[in-house]
């Protein structure tokens, strides 16, 4: 059943991807919550610890001065967008729902990707590890490109926003109902059970991205 399935690929993950769980760590202990919670305090050697540590994930983003400087900029400009949505998870966030803006929280997730993407050339792996681990790990489902191509997608803000996470919500919630009914929980217990089942404890949302990892 897909809830076995992704216990089986989270425990897989962790087997045989040490060296992510130890850059993961590492970086998620030495960010600074402040900085990112009001971002007019980000400051460059913030966000180069954040390259440092997307790089350490394969993702190959630049790291020279002016492209840490550039992502400096975008991220001042979308992440008071993105923490709007800071108390949001992945199971209980409502895709259609309008923001304070005047958006819905697609259209918000889908723009303020775009904005932080076009740094120096489109980094759409980058950015969903940039949401996850600097913005919401419970939200944000991270992505990369063998993922993109086992869901069809292009890549762009709009399929991360529009298809990717709405997907990813519909595979959480089934695998929690399945989890309710076979193992006769609540639905709380249920999805605590992923969390507890993981050796890192992670969040669901990280758990998916595991998931679709290891499959």
């Amino acid at each position: 059943m897909l809830y076995e399935d992704i216990r089986q690929g989270c425990t897989k993950y962790h087997q045989n991807e040490s060296a992510y769980d130890g850059a993961y760590d590492l970086y998620i202990k030495a960010k600074n919550p402040a900085k990112w919670d009001n971002p007019e305090e980000l400051d460059y050697a913030e966000v180069d610890r954040l390259v440092d540590f997307l790089n350490k994930w394969r993702t190959r983003m630049p790291s020279n001065p002016d492209n840490i400087t550039r992502l400096l900029n975008n991220l001042r400009s979308e992440v008071p967008l993105l923490n709007t949505l800071q108390n949001k998870t992945l199971l209980d966030v409502k895709f259609d729902e309008i923001t304070d803006n005047g958006k819905s929280v697609s259209q918000l997730i889908a723009e303020c990707f775009n904005g932080i993407a076009n740094t120096q050339r489109y980094e759409s792996v980058g950015t969903s590890k940039i949401l996850h681990v600097a913005i919401n790990p419970k939200l944000f489902v991270i992505w990369d490109r063998e993922i993109q191509s086992d869901y069809v997608l292009d890549g762009t803000g709009r399929d991360y926003a529009h298809e990717f996470l709405p997907g990813m919500q519909e595979i959480a919630n089934r695998a929690v109902k399945q989890v309710e009914e076979q193992e006769k929980l609540s639905r709380a217990a249920a999805i605590q059970s992923f969390t507890d089942h993981c050796e890192k404890n992670n969040s669901l949302a990280k758990i998916i991205d595991e998931y679709n990892f290891s499959v």
